[in-house]
């Protein structure tokens, strides 16, 4: 599902984004615990192909929604399928976004107790974008809103999840906000399992289910 992720080095993630996309995100406080309905920091295509880097607010609110207090907001999609579907597909084909980021968690099940959240990562922490969408602001919602891409698991994934985000190389990313509409076939080669031997990831406290805490704890390995 991918509800959670983070930004624990934020100045490493700008200089990666300046690096890679020429997009200047402001330096902000150790993120340890990225929860829905927050405010994120997302890249995107302006009018002009320019790439720049918005705040918007985790969880789409379908452009055709005009409530001040929307009922539906998913903060992720199925890549398989969102491009089938009237709430996705608009965004999907007009505005595309990246989600800037070192990390993300997700919960093993088990018969036997709670689930058990984990911190995946990329080997040495390198910072990565994860494939999105999102929707412009409107009178009664002053900032856009936004949701993430998920695929099927990779190896790695696969015993923690059975699914996990589209995360994308840079040559990818770059497709991805490319303004324009999108064939089904051209999204599904970029929306594919990340290689599994590019990763990593630990077993963490159950701290992070609980949005309210937002330090190094909620990226601990376990003993």
């Amino acid at each position: 599902m991918c509800g959670r992720y983070t930004l624990t080095d934020p100045n490493a993630v700008a200089e990666a984004m300046l690096r890679e996309f020429g997009v200047v995100i402001l330096s902000e406080l150790p993120r340890y615990n990225v929860a829905p309905s927050q405010l994120v920091p997302i890249i995107r295509s302006e009018a002009s192909g320019q790439l720049a880097a918005t705040p918007m607010r985790w969880g789409l609110v379908p452009f055709w929604d005009k409530s001040a207090k929307p009922k539906i907001a998913p903060i992720n999609a199925r890549s398989e399928e969102a491009i089938g579907k009237p709430m996705f597909r608009q965004a999907l084909q007009r505005r595309r976004a990246l989600f800037p980021c070192d990390g993300f968690f997700e919960w093993q099940a088990s018969s036997a107790g709670p689930k058990t959240p984990f911190h995946i990562r990329l080997l040495g922490g390198k910072p990565f974008v994860i494939a999105g969408m999102y929707e412009d602001a409107t009178e009664v919602r002053p900032e856009p809103t936004c949701a993430l891409l998920t695929v099927g698991p990779n190896e790695l994934m696969a015993p923690i999840h059975n699914r996990m985000p589209v995360i994308l190389d840079r040559d990818a990313a770059q497709q991805w906000v490319r303004p324009g509409p999108m064939t089904a076939d051209e999204m599904a080669a970029l929306c594919r399992p990340y290689p599994a031997e590019r990763m990593a990831a630990h077993a963490v406290s159950t701290l992070v289910n609980n949005v309210r805490n937002d330090s190094p704890a909620c990226v601990a390995a376990l003993d």
